[in-house]
C-alpha cells in the first residue's frame, strides 16, 4: 500500500489527503487508523474530475466506512460511531455544495440511489426518474 504526502500541497493527491486529514502514514481517518492508498485517492480524483470533488468523495467514503460499525457502551463509556459518520456526511455535503457532483456520481445517483414512484402496478414507467 503506497502512501505519499507532501506537506507543501504540491500535488492534487496531497491536497485531498490534507483536507481528509490523512497526512500521517499509519494514522489515517479510516477505522483502525487506516489510510487511503495512493491508488484510492488517485481513483477518486479521476472519478470525480477535480481534487475538490475528490475530497467530497473521500468524506462520503469515510462516512460509509464508519457507518458500518456499531455504537456501543460499557462500564459508563459510550462510543458513537454514528456521530463520526454523521460528521463526515456533513463535511461531504459542504464540499458537494461548494464544488458540485461529478458526472459519475450523478449517474450513480440516478441509477439506483433514489426512491422511484411507479405510475401503476403493471408498467415499467416511473413518474420521477429522469435519464
Amino acid at each position: 500500500m503506497a502512501f505519499t504526502y507532501y506537506d507543501d500541497l504540491s500535488d492534487n493527491r496531497s491536497k485531498v489527503r490534507f483536507y481528509l486529514q490523512d497526512t500521517t502514514n499509519g494514522g489515517g481517518p479510516k477505522p483502525a487508523d487506516a489510510n487511503f492508498t495512493d491508488a484510492e485517492i488517485d481513483g477518486l480524483i479521476t472519478a470525480e474530475g477535480s481534487w475538490q470533488r475528490a475530497v467530497a468523495g473521500g468524506f462520503e467514503a469515510l462516512e460509509a466506512a464508519w457507518r458500518r460499525y456499531p455504537n456501543f457502551s460499557t462500564d459508563g463509556l459510550s462510543v458513537s460511531r454514528t456521530d463520526i459518520a454523521d460528521g463526515y456526511a456533513a463535511k461531504a455535503k459542504v464540499w458537494r455544495t461548494d464544488y458540485g457532483t461529478s458526472a459519475a456520481t450523478a449517474a450513480s445517483t440516478r441509477a439506483g440511489s433514489r426512491a422511484v414512484t411507479r405510475k401503476d402496478a403493471y408498467s415499467d414507467t416511473y413518474d420521477n426518474v429522469t435519464a
